[in-house]
């Protein structure tokens, strides 16, 4: 016979049980916590699922060492893991398998490891009368017989530990029937405590009986006294194991609460000192209390910002953007020096940053608070319909939560972070109240110093939070809103930015998470390129980054197929790893017929090229726009049509063109929504080009607006279209006179590229830039045939 087994096992990621105590045989679901428990976890499902539990000695202990817990245990096997809830907390399915005797500890942090040997029964037979009075007892026992039909299909070996597991004994008791070597003795054990068990179970029975008569109080305090500290426990099991009125109390007077949150856990605590464990609200009001206690009143960073250092994150971690830099660093100074003065409400305007996806708002908001040595955590308000998610629920509704600002303040543990407010363009106002207006009192500096979440009904100061809003476009977020935030906009990469931002973060990084080599891919700039117009369409690097991912993992299964992978990836190479190319490009769309007109546009994903197409026909002089058009585009349309009308005399075209022509206006790319996009003077352009029969110079476009009279008038977000325009290869670019300053500005910036800008005031002068075509210039007969006269 052997004790134990003479070879250790190697190390096994270990979790500390409180209150409780693990047996062979038993599956069970535990709540798992503790940062380290969590790790260990974690560590046991990488491993095969193979984990260590230990109860622990002393409850109050939150790390414990070797010291704090017994020295056997049960290996266990993790069965299914659920989790996170909102409290950070997983739920194991688990079964015990063995037995096991710590030898010493392995491991600390991240979770604790142990070295273990298995355990092994002594070879003792068990009397079968034994056996049979253990069954005979737990069928009669307090337990209750469910528990016996669960051990029907239990051997003699199994049996024991299931009783233990499933009896209200304290931590040691079952500690010492788990350490137990022999069967018999813990058969034997069993006996008296089942016994005492089927004592109280005769004496409800005897109570229930009485009861159709009246019982006796000294009856009913016999029985309930004999139950009251196993009911005690299954509580404190059914309310999350949390703590009792004393030690909150304990815990809010250790808080150093405010006066208004103070008054408010003192008459919270008078209410939970009234109600009895097993009531529903005793878990609501504990929750509440521990959300007071958990807050950050008082708890801030106090880091100062260093203007240096904040430029040496935004360089290493952003490609370019050195206008965005630069009035980062112009936000933080300010912000640094009202802190010199003690001025810390309202910290100087609110940023918001706009942009299509994937151009680096998010990483931004990173970089903001790693220069400022803040905390960060980003508030994702994508589609919120309910005043309450920001506002809070009050108590007295079913599910109640704080708003999603407190929380986020819970998490991040202090007073002072930095609060990215990611996709404020998508907020919606309805019957659950406006989202848009909660956030108006939440962000102004002179309102949220005393803002009032619903849950918490106590005043908290948000004004040391920095805000930063997030969006695709400023056109959906509410107005009052909007007037609050000192906007940002952030532009496209351009194909050249693209590439440089791909060397230097996005193919390391993939290369990493791939688990190749630093030097196992080297792709030149052809490549790139070509990964870059055939295989995404995007103002951001999202999409690139997938592809390049997708590059590696190719990459890594040829290195592990053949044991070798080409790491110089060219133009040639990019359709063998990724297929045909997905799409084509921008530059290879274009017609060179009369009646298209190349333009750029701004959409939620960015700039982007897009034709305007005119056809005529012999007609009544009807005009059809087809394209997914709001109506803006619409009503520019027709005044296009309307000058051309009025004018066509002016290049040479016969008065009555119009009148004997039909006209259809189309937009290709249906799917995408046009409204508002500004095309009112390539729409004319178009027109020109369609009456005069002439097309586009090659490598042209136009960007403006257009009055009735012919003026051209100015666009917005210039650095957006400029961009695409160089994505699309754009050469010359007739641009509205009022938009030079903006656009002189981008140009010293570099981001016009070699561009050839031609600014015009009016529609002859944009047909003039791109079809070298003037009404004063003009001295010839009608482009179009007139009609015969009889």
């Amino acid at each position: 016979m052997k004790d134990e087994q003479d070879t250790a096992e190697k190390p096994a990621p270990l979790v500390a049980l409180r209150n409780m105590v693990m047996f062979p045989g038993v599956i069970t679901s535990l709540r798992i916590g503790r940062p380290r428990s969590v790790a260990a976890m974690h560590a046991a499902q990488r491993g095969g699922g193979r984990l260590l539990m230990v109860a622990q000695r002393e409850l109050a202990v939150e790390s414990p060492g070797a010291e704090d817990l017994y020295s056997v245990g049960v290996m266990c096997k993790v069965l299914q893991v659920v989790g996170p809830d909102e409290a950070g907390v997983w739920r194991a399915l688990v079964e015990g398998r063995t037995r096991c005797r710590i030898l010493g500890l392995a491991g600390a942090d991240p979770y604790l490891s142990a070295r273990v040997r298995q355990i092994e029964d002594i070879e003792m037979e068990v009397p079968a009368d034994l056996v049979d009075r253990v069954k005979a007892l737990v069928g009669m026992s307090a337990i209750g017989s469910f528990i016996l039909k669960q051990l029907r299909s239990a051997d003699v070996f199994e049996l024991d530990f299931a009783i233990a597991f499933s009896l209200e004994l304290s931590v040691a008791d079952k500690q010492m029937l788990l350490a137990e070597p022999s069967r018999l003795e813990r058969y034997r054990m069993l006996v008296p405590v089942l016994e005492r068990e089927k004592q109280i179970r005769l004496a409800g029975e005897r109570l229930q009986e009485q009861s159709r008569y009246g019982a006796t109080d000294e009856e009913r305090r016999h029985y309930l006294e004999g139950r009251r500290e196993g009911l005690e426990r299954e509580l404190s099991e059914l309310v999350g194991s949390k703590t009792g009125p004393g030690e909150m109390r304990e815990r809010v007077m250790e808080s150093e609460l405010p006066p208004e949150a103070h008054e408010e856990a003192i008459r919270e605590l008078a209410r939970l000192e009234r109600i009895p464990p097993e009531s529903p609200e005793y878990g609501l009001i504990v929750d509440y209390l521990e959300l007071l206690c958990d807050l950050p009143w008082n708890r801030s960073t106090d880091a100062e910002v260093s203007i240096e250092e904040a430029r040496s994150i935004l360089e290493r971690d952003h490609y370019g953007r050195q206008e965005v830099k630069e009035r980062i660093l112009e936000y933080l100074s300010v912000r640094r020096l009202r802190q010199e003065r003690g001025q810390l409400k309202g910290q100087g305007a609110l940023l918001c940053l706009v942009g299509a996806p994937g151009v680096g708002k998010t990483s931004l908001g990173r970089s903001i608070a790693a220069a400022t040595g803040r905390k960060f955590y980003r508030i994702s308000l994508g589609g919120v319909r309910d005043e309450a998610e920001i506002r809070g629920h009050r108590r007295t509704y079913v599910g109640a939560l704080p708003g999603r600002i407190i929380r986020a303040l819970r998490a991040v543990a202090v007073n002072d972070p930095v609060l990215l407010l990611d996709e404020l363009d998508t907020l919606h106002s309805g019957l659950r109240g406006d989202p848009g207006g909660a956030l108006l009192e939440v962000m102004d500096p002179e309102q949220n110093e005393t803002f009032v979440d619903n849950y918490l009904q106590a005043p908290f100061d948000l004004s040391r939070i920095m805000f930063i809003g997030a969006a695709n476009t400023t056109d959906t977020i509410p107005s009052g809103l909007l007037d609050r935030l000192e906007v940002i906009e952030l532009s496209g990469y351009s194909t050249d930015q693209k590439i440089a931002i791909a060397r230097r973060h996005l193919i390391p990084k993939q290369l990493d998470e791939a688990g190749l080599a630093p030097d196992a891919l080297r792709m030149d700039e052809e490549a790139i390129e070509s990964l870059i117009e055939g295989y995404t369409s995007e103002a951001g690097v999202r999409g690139l980054e997938r592809q390049i991912a997708a590059i590696c993992r190719k990459l890594a299964l040829e290195r592990l197929g053949s044991g070798e992978a080409a790491p110089i990836v060219g133009r040639d190479d990019i359709e063998r790893l990724l297929g045909p190319p997905k799409r084509m490009p921008e530059r290879d769309r274009r017609s060179g017929r009369p009646g298209v007109c190349a333009t750029l546009v701004v959409s939620p994903q960015g700039g982007r090229l897009m034709l305007v197409e005119i056809t005529r026909v012999d007609g009544a002089g009807k005009l059809i726009v087809t394209g997914r058009l709001g109506q803006a585009l619409r009503e520019s349309a027709q005044i296009a049509y309307s000058y051309w009308k009025a004018n066509a005399p002016a290049f040479g075209l016969a008065a009555d063109v119009m009148e004997r022509s039909d006209f259809h206006v189309h937009l290709p790319a249906a799917a995408v929504a046009k409204e508002a996009a500004f095309v009112g003077l390539p729409i004319a352009v178009a027109f020109a080009s369609v009456l005069l029969e002439r097309p586009l110079a090659p490598g042209a476009a136009v960007i403006g607006e257009v009055t009735l009279t012919g003026n051209a008038a100015p666009v917005l977000r210039l650095e957006e279209r400029l961009v695409a325009a160089r994505r699309a290869n754009i050469k010359r670019l007739a641009l509205p006179e009022r938009n030079r300053p903006s656009v002189e500005g981008l140009r010293r910036q570099g981001v016009a590229g070699d561009l050839e800008i031609v600014y015009v005031r009016s529609v002859p002068q944009a047909v003039e830039a791109v079809l070298g075509q003037s009404p004063d210039a003009r001295a010839v007969a009608a482009a179009l045939p007139k009609e015969k006269s009889e």
